[in-house]
């Protein structure tokens, strides 16, 4: 097998093609991977381009008496693809590995390549809505494959056609199987396939070879059973064996797959998990595939930067939300030993007319054959919230037909989810999965942070016997909003990093939970939002969209999870100081801190615990703040001023904003009476407890709802909140509905019989 790029320079047009229009259109050079939208879809407005899009490019085909294949690594959402003008198919979607074999349609030389993208909404394609933008482009790879007339199965799923099954791995012994799918474009012929164990030295350790007649498809099984194997063992030791896969005929390889093995156990209690037979405690980021400016059109060294932000934070696991991502990202968690949560996104809404998920299990069905090698994941997410809008379209019979398919393609793996915050813990959709998780945000956008505590203790009255993971837990911080006295959603970094710290506190001595996601590892494109005084962006990142500054709850967990000497000063970025009684933090894993003032020793601080903290008055003027532990320091300048700096606090026009703030309508304020305060509910009438998107299946909610909540209706995260009720979304955004309003609207509900 040989791949030739067909990266670079591309023809793109926004234009709408037909066949009789192709050089009327305006063609404009570009370079693929690609995205339109790494502009418009960071900005804010929710208003990115979403359509059909097109590329082309003249590819030339070299002599060759085998099979040729085109290879995309992903065109989201929807890929049309046509080759001198023969449509090849279309396939949907926007996060897997596809091909389409062109030997019969290609020809030696020129040939004209033609590609649609389309990244406007569709009904039965997922993702339907979500809070990210959703990148139209080829923003992968794209190739040519040339392959032998007998060869590996690339019509396999988009996956390489050998799979390494590890079925039951001790430190004595691991056994696993080796499933290698052929195909014969040509005449019967006896071929060999020959497998063959090697260690990280290139040494032989087990082989097995097996001959037959090939006629046109045909499965080969190999089993071994490696004694006292070297294992995968995360970060500690990811040790990788080579698992070598030879086609022979007539003692000559014609095809062959190297694949990486790790191999490796994970099981689970009614507590804890365990990597090869040990305890091990999960301590996550989650990632999205984007970057400011580039979108999700990544280059390799951005993987790799990315992935050194997660190795120097110290976590051991990677949730890679909410979709397939790159290829050369799985190689890189196999290679750097991080345990790996895969999925699919079908998330936050399930299709009103796809009431089966077709879309759904053909991208798991794809994720699943197309990662099934890499020894890091060691579950598959079946969905995301997707109960945020209620339980409608037959959700729950997709999400259980999701984990059966899981399960059938992939016995040896755990399958998982993550729930929405308000899903009950005792809710049946738990039950499906091997491993139940739930994205939590008390303390941002309902509740205190110290209401972790409650919500784990009932979970574990509920569930005795099933531990749970955190797969979303976060706040937003913007890196130039400070103050002396954080509190919630004033947006600052020292919010975000004091939320962090008390929140992984509860999260980390809470022996039941197997495993956190900071929710997020980077912050990260919606171009529907509007928080903060800051348009485009979900702002709970560690690391800012443009990767260049690591935020203080960074250090937080570096300080937690990686064992290198470090110590960092928190609020470096709050220079101009009003107050001069003020605290001064630092994180450092090395047990004592040194506070400086202007060369002053002021205070040692001795701490069990990361976070070091003492008081100090400041000068006039310029104040000199260094922190020293043993070998490690980090040093700012604090100013003093007259006045708070109004450009470290969110401008009044954007304070109370939140995920659903909208615009009212109308003068409902003067409906009020102190009786419609005091009004009982009848269950027999629709109220602020049933959900919206049941009122608005009636006529009358409806139209009541379009009198005083247009706008309401028109936000862009209107869908996700129809699975609320009023009462529950202003328990999860208080500044979403007005007081009043809430109080006029349930008493206009109460006139309305269900």
């Amino acid at each position: 097998m040989k791949k030739i790029s067909l990266n670079g320079s591309w023809n793109f047009t926004k234009e709408q093609l037909s066949k009789d229009n192709f050089l009327e259109i305006s063609w404009k050079k570009v370079n693929v991977p690609h995205t339109w939208n790494n502009i418009d879809g960071q900005n804010g407005g929710n208003n990115y381009y979403r359509g059909l899009c097109w590329y082309n490019k003249t590819i030339k085909i070299k002599k060759h008496d085998g099979r040729i294949f085109l290879e995309f690594e992903g065109i989201n959402s929807i890929a049309t693809v046509l080759l001198n003008s023969t449509l090849l198919g279309i396939h949907k979607g926007g996060y897997s590995t596809f091909r389409y074999d062109i030997t019969n349609l290609a020809h030696e030389g020129d040939n004209l390549l033609i590609v649609g993208a389309d990244n406007s909404h569709n009904e039965e394609v997922y993702p339907l809505m979500a809070d990210f933008t959703f990148y139209g482009g080829i923003y992968r790879n794209a190739s040519i494959i040339y392959t032998n007339n007998v060869c590996f199965d690339l019509d396999h799923f988009g996956s390489t056609g050998v799979y390494v099954s590890q079925t039951n791995i001790t430190k004595e012994k691991a056994e696993f199987k080796v499933d290698t799918y052929l195909k014969n474009y040509t005449d019967d012929v006896e071929v060999i396939v020959k497998v063959n164990i090697k260690n990280n030295n290139n040494k032989s350790l087990l082989s097995q070879s097996k001959s037959i007649l090939l006629s046109k498809n045909n499965h080969i099984e190999f089993e071994f059973a490696l004694e006292n194997p070297h294992l995968w063992n995360g970060k500690i030791d990811p040790y990788l064996h080579t698992v070598n896969v030879d086609l022979i005929i007539n003692d000559v390889i014609i095809d062959s797959r190297n694949i990486n093995t790790g191999f490796r156990s994970f099981t689970v209690d009614d507590t804890f998990v365990y990597l090869n037979r040990q305890k091990i405690k999960l301590n996550g980021v989650s990632r999205h595939q984007d970057r400011w400016g580039v979108g999700n059109a990544l280059t390799n060294k951005m993987h790799d930067e990315d992935m050194e932000f997660i190795k120097e934070i110290g976590a051991n696991s990677i949730r890679l939300a909410h979709y397939q991502q790159a290829q050369y990202f799985y190689d890189l968690c196999d290679k750097e030993g991080m345990i790996v949560w895969a999925e699919i996104p079908y998330i936050s809404i399930s299709s009103k007319t796809d009431k089966k998920g077709t879309n759904a299990l053909s991208q798991m069905e794809e994720l699943i054959k197309q990662n099934y090698n890499h020894s890091s994941i060691v579950m598959w997410g079946v969905q995301n919230e997707i109960t945020i809008q209620g339980k409608r379209n037959n959700l729950e019979e997709i999400v259980q037909n999701l984990h059966d398919l899981a399960k059938e393609l992939d016995p040896y793996r755990f399958t998982t989810q993550a729930q929405v915050a308000f899903l009950p813990s005792n809710d049946p959709l738990n039950d499906v999965t091997d491993l139940i998780a739930s994205n939590q945000y008390f303390g941002w956008y309902m509740g205190e942070a110290e209401d972790f505590i409650p919500y784990l203790e009932e979970y574990r009255k509920n569930t005795p016997n099933r531990p749970i993971g955190l797969s979303e837990y976060g706040a937003e911080g913007i890196i130039k909003y400070h103050t002396d006295n954080p509190v919630c959603k004033d947006y600052t970094e020292e919010y975000h990093a004091l939320w962090h710290e008390k929140v992984y506190t509860i999260l980390s001595n809470t022996d039941f939970v197997w495993g956190t996601y900071v929710w997020n590892m980077f912050s990260f494109a919606a171009d529907a939002r509007d928080e903060g005084g800051v348009k485009g962006l979900n702002n709970k990142g560690l690391v800012t969209i443009d990767r260049k500054i690591r935020k203080d709850a960074f250090y937080y967990y570096k300080a937690k999870w990686n064992k290198t000497p470090m110590i960092h000063l928190c609020s470096k970025r709050f220079v101009e100081r009003h107050n001069k009684d003020i605290e001064l933090k630092a994180y450092s894993n090395l047990g004592e801190v040194k506070f400086y003032l202007n060369g002053t020793l002021v205070d040692t601080v001795l701490s069990d615990d990361v976070v070091f903290t003492t008081k100090v008055t400041l000068v006039d003027g310029e104040n000199k703040v260094l922190v020293t532990s043993a070998n490690e320091n980090d040093e700012t300048i604090f100013i003093t001023v007259d006045a708070p700096n109004p450009e470290y606090t969110v401008p009044k026009a954007d304070q109370g904003k939140g995920m659903f703030s909208f615009e009212d309508s109308g003068n409902w304020f003067d409906e009020i009476t102190d009786e419609d305060k005091a009004t009982e509910i009848n269950p027999a009438y629709f109220s602020i407890d049933d959900q919206i998107g049941d009122i608005l299946d009636n006529k009358e909610g409806l139209e009541l709802f379009q009198k005083y909540m247009q706008s309401f209706i028109d936000h862009p995260m209107f869908e996700m909140a129809k699975g609320f009720s009023i009462k529950m979304l202003t328990k999860f955004d208080k500044n979403a509905i007005p007081e009043e309003l809430v109080i006029i609207l349930n008493k206009k509900l109460q006139k309305i019989k269900k």
